[in-house]
């Protein structure tokens, strides 16, 4: 009951927000801050309207870029879900776009949020780019990639990195995904519903870039703000409203933890170079 609830009410507020606002590509004033979204599968873009309510309600100038990865018509789930060679591609043009946005804006803050589907697809894209391209954030909300995907190529262009999971996702990425498979291929529970596990056989290199990773797990009192576990809940705009800024500025109001085995020193809480204020997160 409480997974219809949540989808219904997600369901609203987004026919609320296109009908009223429209889905421009970018919105918002990117001279200082840009997020690239990428929504999940289907490319209903749920999330970056979402995101866009969350930062218009509490006055946050963050600017938003829609990356619009999926294929065909809105609805095609099961494609963009299981067409891995083409959602590479897909990382690629978004990989090259970030790397042409920072060669035009050399002095602004550059975060990339991801859901769902869309995290395999921020992953690769952040593989294939240049580390001076300097990503600040990067956000996982319950990836439906496996658990041992390798971060390490993805996490070493990066500044930092964090993982929203939850256990009581078992119906999208718990028998979803084992049965029709995560964004890499795998036929398992995803790594937003079981964490992540570091790959055997890393390198000392490798090992190092995963104490960027952060990895945040859905808590009973969540539920005050319609995040009730569930593949939708991360996506409350009450949610994102008190905890999505104070992650982008590195200073999560959520117990977060580091995958076991860290070798060396991981990037501190507060280590930022955001120039908007946390406070907002307050809201």
């Amino acid at each position: 009951m409480g997974f219809l609830t949540t989808r219904l009410s997600l369901i609203k507020t987004y026919a609320v927000e296109r009908a009223r606002y429209g889905l421009p590509e970018s919105a918002g004033p990117t001279s200082q801050e840009v997020i690239f979204v990428l929504d999940g599968v289907g490319g209903f873009q749920f999330v970056p309207l979402v995101v866009r309510k969350a930062f218009r309600m509490d006055g946050v100038n963050i600017g938003t870029i829609v990356v619009r990865w999926q294929f065909g018509l809105i609805g095609e789930i099961w494609t963009d879900l299981m067409w891995r060679s083409r959602n590479e591609r897909q990382a690629a043009k978004l990989a090259d776009r970030i790397q042409s946005f920072r060669t035009a804006n050399p002095d602004v803050t550059i975060h990339v949020v991801a859901y769902s589907g869309g995290c395999g697809v921020a992953l690769w894209a952040c593989e294939r780019l240049q580390p001076e391209v300097g990503v600040e954030t990067l956000l996982l909300v319950c990836p439906a990639v496996s658990p041992t995907f390798n971060l390490a190529p993805a996490l070493q262009n990066v500044r930092r990195c964090y993982a929203l999971v939850s256990r009581k996702d078992s119906i999208i990425l718990g028998v979803g995904t084992s049965i029709f498979g995560t964004t890499d291929r795998r036929f398992s529970s995803s790594a937003g519903r079981l964490g992540f596990r570091r790959p055997t056989g890393l390198s000392r290199e490798d090992e190092a870039c995963y104490d960027r990773l952060r990895q945040i797990e859905w808590s009973p009192d969540l539920r005050r703000l319609g995040n009730l576990g569930g593949h939708a809940g991360w996506a409350s705009v009450a949610f994102l409203r008190e905890h999505l800024v104070s992650l982008l500025c590195g200073q999560p109001r959520l117990k977060s933890d580091k995958l076991p085995s860290a070798a060396g020193p991981g990037i501190k809480p507060g280590e930022s170079g955001l120039t908007v204020d946390c406070t907002h997160a307050d809201g």
